[in-house]
């Protein structure tokens, strides 16, 4: 398949997510809220994932990277949030 039409493809997809998390904006703050207590390290981490490092999460929480990637993997569980590589490093993303 050509550069091309997977970029098309990825546009599309794109776009339909973008529809999904409008028509269903409510319910996913009601999960979210029912998943990251207020004030819990979760939610902390969870609000740090926007492009961020492990090491820098860490750093901004002043707790040790082994214990935030731990909330990191039960957030990934959760469907939170999304591991990407950036610049060849790992970050971590919202999904929602």
């Amino acid at each position: 398949m050509s550069e091309e039409k997977l970029s098309n493809i990825q546009d599309l997809l794109e776009d339909i997510k973008a529809i999904l998390l409008l028509s269903n904006n409510e319910k996913i703050q009601q999960a979210k809220q029912q998943l990251l207590k207020e004030g819990s390290e979760q939610k902390k981490i969870y609000d740090l994932c926007d492009g961020e490092t492990t090491q820098e999460i860490a750093t901004a929480l002043q707790k040790s990277p082994e214990y935030v990637n731990s909330n990191i993997s039960l957030l990934r569980r959760k469907g939170l949030i999304k591991t990407v590589e950036k610049d060849s490093k790992k970050v971590h993303e919202q999904r929602f």
